[in-house]
């Protein structure tokens, strides 16, 4: 009697074992498919993070190369606002040198904004940023040019550095 009573059960037991485990089962696959996802949309940032910046070299190279030619340096020289630049230097190759180092150091700001790189080598080229500021030359061409700079915040930042020196 005891064991047929228990034997009724079993069905029950059973579905209530079988249930349980789907639900698991279910819960474990909505897991893994969410943290899949996650790592997906990781690796497509780090890519277009990649591709940003694989972009903006080349285009500071291809300006340095363009601008270096004696070319466009003669047809800079045509330009009042150049001569004047180019007069606060001693050659146009070193204003365009440090125009290229004061677009690094906005996109490099750019990318510690937006949370893209990391504080110990965003600590490493703020360093760099106000050491590099001390230099005369790279102080007069940044407050000639710095209306060409758009990031307020950016434009702040160096004219800090300006005020520590």
């Amino acid at each position: 009697m005891m064991l047929e009573s228990i034997l009724l059960f079993v069905p029950l037991i059973s579905v209530t074992i079988v249930s349980g485990l789907l639900v698991l089962a279910f819960i474990n696959f909505s897991i893994t498919r969410k943290n899949i996802q996650r790592q997906s949309e990781q690796q497509i940032s780090d890519l277009k993070i990649q591709s940003e910046q694989q972009i903006y070299s080349r285009i500071i190279e291809a300006r340095l190369k363009l601008e270096n030619t004696e070319e466009f340096t003669k047809m800079a020289s045509e330009s009042s606002v150049f001569r004047e630049r180019f007069a606060l230097v001693d050659s146009p190759s070193e204003y365009y040198t440090i125009v290229s180092f004061l677009d690094l150091f906005e996109y490099v700001f750019h990318l510690n904004k937006m949370q893209m790189i990391d504080e110990i080598v965003w600590k490493r080229w703020k360093v760099l940023m106000e050491t590099i500021m001390t230099i005369p030359k790279f102080r007069s061409i940044w407050i000639k040019t710095k209306e060409s700079h758009p990031d307020k915040d950016f434009g702040e930042f160096i004219d800090s550095l300006l005020v520590q020196k």
